[in-house]
This record gives C-alpha cells, structure tokens and sequence, in this order.
C-alpha cells in the first residue's frame, strides 16, 4: 500500500515489521482524531439544544417599571 508521509510517498510492503506496526497505530490515530472530532461537533450541537430548551424553561423575571413622571 502507497502513504504519504513528510509530503512523500512511500510503500508500507517495503517498511519493517516494526515500522508497519507503528504505520498501522499512526493510521488508527487519525481515525480517532476524526471520530472525536465529529463527536466533539455532535456534543456542541446538542448542548446547544438543550441550553436553549433549558433557556424556555426558567421562570420568568419580573421586569421593574421606572416611572419616570414622579
């Protein structure tokens, strides 16, 4: 299989045992880093929704009236 790595393409068939585990590991942090990247959006979007349902939820302030006549 062809990777890039440095901004250079490389064959992982030609790495060493020890280099295709660590290729492999590099790979499976990417894939982590994009799953909790979505995830992190996912999280934002739903805190988001429930503020805004908590935000309806509040008891109502009493608005003070100045009566600017007296």
């Amino acid at each position: 299989m062809i990777f890039n790595f440095d901004k250079k393409e490389y064959d992982s068939e030609k790495l060493s045992d020890e280099g295709k585990i660590v290729l492999q590991k590099l790979q499976n942090i990417v894939v982590q880093k994009q799953q909790l990247s979505i995830q992190f959006t996912d999280l934002e979007i739903l805190q988001k929704h429930y503020s805004d349902l908590l935000k309806k939820e509040l008891p109502k302030e009493n608005k003070k009236v100045v009566n600017k006549g007296a």
